[in-house]
């Protein structure tokens, strides 16, 4: 090769470069779920028992004692309507058996993620009819026998995350939301059924992720995680177009051996597609809400499921749950503490569901903000809302403490925040027939009395 086209500037060496570009675009793009999966089991699966945070160690539940708050940043964007029950299952070795009790009454869900994010399935009473049930969650290449009684469920990939949902009250329901959750159990199909023996099968090793913020790391890591949780049959030629830039499945990334030029298109690669989804995590239209009634289930739609990795990885599918996010106000400016909010419902127009709904509000770092009154959600069942006379509820949305209806406040944080509208079994009637979630309006600050 002519020396000549191998220097900086040359047009070989700018081909190679937009090549790696495009190639860590895409991959980062198609991979943030997975390496996303990776960090969050390898951090909550990092202890030595199940804890009452919701960690716990592989193949076994962690229930979290509380709701989250502030205090908790395993994951973003959760819910503070809920108890949370975490399990993160290898299924590599065998199937994993998932017990739940007889609850007919109370909300609940064990929602089963696979490694890439996808919620495959939501076990919850419309499933099981309120009965008790037990579920053998295993990879479709698994054979073996059940025992009778026992569900067979065929899960895409071998990492699976469990993320259970038991729907709580108040402080005062506590207890009796934590009697039902605690039923909730995972067992190896080895210790369930003991004439089911183990396969001697090798492990997944997910908790070797290691954590960066350096692009070639990302890139090493999703090599690590496409060879123990391969993707599905119709991305196989995406994914093995990675590898002429050096990221091949199971295979280090190795910069000994990269040209400097796909190494630089690489990193642009990586913060273009970084850059792309966060962009995307806010309304492209600047509307005040925006739904996407395909989250949890993408199909091919890369770009949404990363987004929604990056910005509430855990989202259940829309049948089970729907999620309005908002970042801007009616005007199209985007939320701030310094500024007062109202978000207006008629009388007869709440948000239609047949579990429950709830407002949740977070910061810039999408985990809930600090506040004087520990406040994170208002929804149908927070006690003391005040409605107004002809029976329309005002939301008020700001930073200091309102002087009037201070049951009815949902702090905000002196800087920039959003919300998320959660509803549980949406119900798809009003939504097909129209009915829209009221913007968020601005309004002056009251004005002090005299």
């Amino acid at each position: 090769m002519d020396a000549s086209n191998t220097e900086p500037g040359s047009r070989d060496t700018e081909a190679r470069e937009a090549h790696a570009f495009a190639i860590g675009l895409q991959a980062c793009m198609y991979g943030l779920p997975l390496v996303e999966s990776m960090r969050t089991a390898s951090q909550m699966t990092a202890v030595d028992a199940p804890q009452d945070t919701g960690r716990a160690p592989l193949n076994q539940f962690g229930h979290a004692a509380r709701p989250w708050t502030h205090l908790d940043r395993d994951v973003v964007t959760p819910a503070n309507d809920l108890l949370y029950s975490m399990g993160w299952l290898d299924l590599a070795a065998e199937p994993i058996v998932l017990t739940v009790p007889p609850e007919a009454k109370r909300y609940w869900v064990m929602a089963l993620l696979d490694a890439w994010t996808n919620n495959f399935l939501n076990i919850g009473p419309r499933m099981t009819q309120g009965l008790a049930a037990q579920f053998a969650i295993t990879t479709p290449g698994w054979q073996g026998v059940l025992p009778e009684g026992v569900q067979r469920v065929n899960a895409p990939t071998p990492l699976v995350w469990i993320l259970g949902r038991t729907l709580v009250d108040d402080a005062a329901d506590l207890s009796a939301a934590r009697a039902v959750q605690t039923r909730f159990t995972l067992t190896p199909l080895s210790a369930f059924a003991p004439s089911n023996a183990r396969q001697p099968v090798k492990s997944l090793h997910y908790d070797r992720y290691q954590a960066s913020d350096d692009p070639l790391d990302f890139f090493d890591n999703l090599a690590r995680g496409l060879a123990e949780n391969p993707p599905p049959l119709a991305d196989e030629g995406l994914v093995a177009s990675f590898s002429s830039a050096g990221i091949r499945p199971g295979m280090p990334v190795r910069t000994d051996l990269l040209d400097e030029a796909t190494i630089r298109g690489l990193r642009r690669g990586y913060q273009a597609a970084m850059d792309l989804i966060e962009s995307r995590t806010r309304s492209r239209r600047k509307g005040a809400w925006g739904i996407n009634d395909r989250l949890g289930r993408f199909g091919t739609d890369y770009l949404a499921r990363a987004a929604t990795a990056a910005k509430g990885m855990g989202g259940l599918a829309a049948d089970e749950a729907l999620y309005a996010m908002a970042d801007y106000d009616s005007s199209r400016e985007a939320l701030h503490g310094s500024r007062n909010y109202v978000l207006h419902f008629d009388a007869g127009q709440l948000p239609p569901c047949d579990a429950f709904w709830s407002v949740s509000l977070y910061g810039e770092d999408r985990f809930f903000v600090a506040n004087p009154i520990d406040r994170h959600a208002l929804g149908d069942r927070s006690h003391g809302l005040s409605f107004n006379a002809d029976g329309s509820l005002d939301i008020l949305i700001q930073h200091e403490r309102p002087e009037h209806q201070v049951s009815n406040w949902l702090p905000a944080p002196a800087g920039l925040f959003y919300l998320i509208l959660r509803l549980y079994h949406p119900r798809t009637e009003p939504l097909q027939a129209g009915y829209r979630i009221p913007p968020i309006e601005c309004v002056p600050p009251a004005q002090p009395s005299a």
